[in-house]
Parts: structure tokens; C-alpha cells; sequence
């Protein structure tokens, strides 16, 4: 009973987010190799050739650029959305294009952050097609990230007529942490995961990231803990579960295993981030070689007019480049567009770092009410201001 009053009161899920590469570089010679993709991809030139060969194939164009999205979302490699817009670029010619394709278009938009995109072609598939789950559930996603939480947890209602309890209760429980209801939400979330062990893998994992990361706001390091390690088995960690753990692992000052959890991850911007992160406090030797190439990814990605991942490069110029000032204003840029925790953190920690109490309040009003402990809160601005003390002794 204590379960079913407290789903009903709220829905709403969470997506992760993109990444950018480095300048262009002009080989000088045409046997020279510039990448090797992931395995992965590699069944994916010959599906593209055959494709061709059909061009009027609509489904097969709509299968190949769902499986370009998904490798996408899963390395955060925005080659495949690129990929995945080519091949859906004849589609938009038609008078009315299909839902899938729509919501494959609102999948991309939100990669590249245009949520005002994204959110376009969602309403268009609901307006057409009321009972499509996915798209409720994209909307309720892309509302999150906005700080929407009403409008995400209205989004999130029809996920009800879902025959899978799983997808309804985890969504209920994300939209609940971040409202005052994290205790509820992460025991809720459990009970359900327990119930329901024959979902997919890949619902299992998005499920049990959302509970690791309510648990680890709360300061419940063993459970989350779990709940990370259990995601991560259920399947192939996505580039947004390694850098939720990453985090934690940072958090709890395990510098060695963040660093052993993304080796071999740093075609990752958000995984080469935490790395450098670890092994700032490790004393690394490849520091300096890895702070160089973030930097050289945030000038290409503002090269491009791109402002996709302000909330890493604050915390980057506030911990690895010791620039609490600037890290301020691109965390407040930040947060005028994307409001998750996440977003919410780094405002708090640049604000301490740079002495404006005013963004302090603001963003540590939100992470109290998104369930952030106020032990952790303390070791945050603690970190913060530290970095404050070591900019002034440089």
C-alpha cells in the first residue's frame, strides 16, 4: 500500500548527454590511421552499403539509424548521432514522416542539447499517437534536464499503461528524489528491482543507475555501491553509468579504482574528465598530457558554437585549472539551460570556491531537496574551498 501512495503521487526519468572530439587533423599520408572505432561499429558499414542500395527502404533506414543512436548514447560518441541523422535525412521529405523516425530525430536534437527540438518532435508524435510510451517518456526525460519537474512528472502519468512495473516505478522514483522524497524514492526503487529480475538487462541497468545515484546523495555509500557494481554486470556500462560512478568513486576518495574503472575510456570526454580528476589526486605522471587534450576538446567544441557540456568544463577550470571565477560563470550559464543535480552541484561548489553566497544558497537549496546529505554537502564545500585556497597560494 505504502508503495502504491507513493508512485502515485509522481513519474518522470532521466537520459545522459553527449560529448565532443578534438580539432581537425589533415593526414599526411593516405596508409595513415586517424581511429580505430569501437568493434561495435564495425557491422554497421555494411548494413550503411546495403542500405544505399535500398534507399526507399524506410524501415530498414529506421532500424540502421536506431542502432547508430544507441551506439551513440552507449560510447557518448556524437559521430553516430551524425550517422544517424544521414540516414534519416531523406525521411523528412516525406508528408508525414513516422513516429519512430520523429523520436529517433527528438533523440538527436537532445544530444546536441536543443531541447526546444527534441521536445518539438516528441509533441508531434503524442499529438499523433496519444498511447506512445516512449515518447511520454522522452518528454518526461527532456523536462528533468530542463527542471521541469511538473511538467516531467505529468509527462510521466501515461507510463502507468506500461505492462512492465519497472519502467513506471523508476521513473516515479527519479522524479521523487528531486522533490523531497529521496528515502522513499531509493527504497521503493529497491523493492521493485528485487521484485521485477527478469526485465531487460539494459532496463535493469538504467533502473539500478537512478537508484545509485538517489543512494549516493544520501551519503548511503554501501548501497550505492551495490547498486552501481549491479548495473554495471547487467550490461555493457554506458558512457553516463561509468562517469555516475566515476563520480562516486571520486567522492569516497577511491582515486586508484576511478582510475582503473576508466582506463582505456579516455575517447570519452566526460570519462577523460574524471580520469585527469583521479589522477590529480594520485599524482599521476599523465596529468598534464590529459589536461592538455580537455583542453583542446573544449576549444574544438567552441569552434564548432557548440556549449554542450558547460557543467564539465566548471569543473574543470575550477579543480584542474584552479579558476574559481570563471568556473562560476559557466556553471550559472550551465544551470540557466540544465537543472539535475549534477548541474546543481558544481554551481554550489564553484559559488563556495568563489565566495558568491547567493549561488551557494540557490543551488544547495536544491540539492537538500534532491536529497544530498548535509554531511556531504560540508566535505563538497570543504573541496571547494580548498581549490579557493590553492589558486590564492599559486
Amino acid at each position: 500500500m505504502r508503495l502504491f501512495m507513493f508512485m502515485s503521487c509522481m513519474c518522470v526519468a532521466a537520459m545522459a548527454c553527449a560529448n565532443a572530439f578534438g580539432a581537425p587533423f589533415v593526414p599526411t599520408d593516405d596508409n595513415q590511421f586517424l581511429e580505430r572505432l569501437p568493434r561495435a561499429a564495425a557491422p554497421m558499414g555494411a548494413e550503411l552499403r546495403d542500405l544505399r542500395a535500398r534507399s526507399g527502404d524506410v524501415a530498414a533506414s529506421i532500424e540502421l539509424a536506431q542502432k547508430f543512436v544507441t551506439l551513440g548514447s552507449e560510447d557518448s560518441d556524437p559521430r553516430y548521432f551524425g550517422y544517424a541523422a544521414g540516414v534519416l535525412a531523406p525521411l523528412w521529405k516525406l508528408a508525414e514522416p513516422p513516429a519512430k523516425a520523429l523520436l529517433l530525430r527528438a533523440m538527436i536534437a537532445q544530444n546536441r542539447h536543443d531541447f526546444d527540438g527534441a521536445l518539438a518532435d516528441v509533441d508531434a508524435v503524442i499529438k499523433s499517437d496519444p498511447a506512445n510510451l516512449q515518447a511520454w517518456l522522452m518528454r518526461a526525460a527532456i523536462s528533468k534536464v530542463l527542471g521541469h519537474l511538473d511538467e516531467a512528472r505529468a509527462s510521466c502519468a501515461p507510463l502507468a499503461a506500461s505492462s512492465e512495473p519497472l519502467l513506471t516505478v523508476a521513473c516515479v522514483c527519479d522524479a521523487a528524489s528531486l522533490m523531497g522524497g529521496s528515502r522513499e524514492a531509493a527504497d521503493a526503487l529497491e523493492q521493485t528491482l528485487e521484485e521485477r529480475p527478469k526485465a531487460t538487462p539494459e532496463r535493469q541497468r538504467w533502473a539500478l543507475t537512478i537508484l545509485a545515484e538517489i543512494v549516493a546523495r544520501r551519503g548511503e555509500a554501501q548501497r550505492a555501491e551495490r547498486a552501481f557494481k549491479k548495473a554495471i554486470e547487467a550490461a555493457k556500462p554506458t558512457a553516463y553509468l561509468l562517469a555516475a560512478y566515476a563520480d562516486f568513486l571520486l567522492d569516497e576518495e577511491r582515486f586508484a579504482d576511478a582510475a582503473a574503472l576508466l582506463a582505456g575510456e579516455a575517447r570519452i570526454d566526460a570519462a577523460l574528465l574524471r580520469l585527469a580528476l583521479a589522477e590529480q589526486r594520485l599524482g599521476a605522471e599523465g596529468l598534464a598530457e590529459h589536461v592538455s587534450l580537455i583542453e583542446e576538446r573544449f576549444a574544438a567544441s567552441r569552434r564548432r558554437g557548440e556549449a554542450f557540456h558547460l557543467g564539465d568544463e566548471a569543473r574543470f577550470t575550477l579543480y584542474l585549472l584552479r579558476d574559481p571565477a570563471r568556473a562560476l560563470r559557466l556553471a550559472e550559464q550551465n544551470w540557466r539551460v540544465q537543472r539535475t543535480p549534477a548541474d546543481a552541484r558544481i554551481l554550489y561548489e564553484s559559488a563556495v570556491a568563489s565566495g558568491d553566497a547567493d549561488a551557494a544558497r540557490k543551488a544547495q537549496a536544491f540539492l537538500t531537496r534532491a536529497g544530498m546529505s548535509e554531511e556531504r554537502l560540508t566535505r563538497l564545500s570543504d573541496q571547494a574551498c580548498r581549490a579557493t585556497t590553492q589558486q590564492s597560494g599559486r
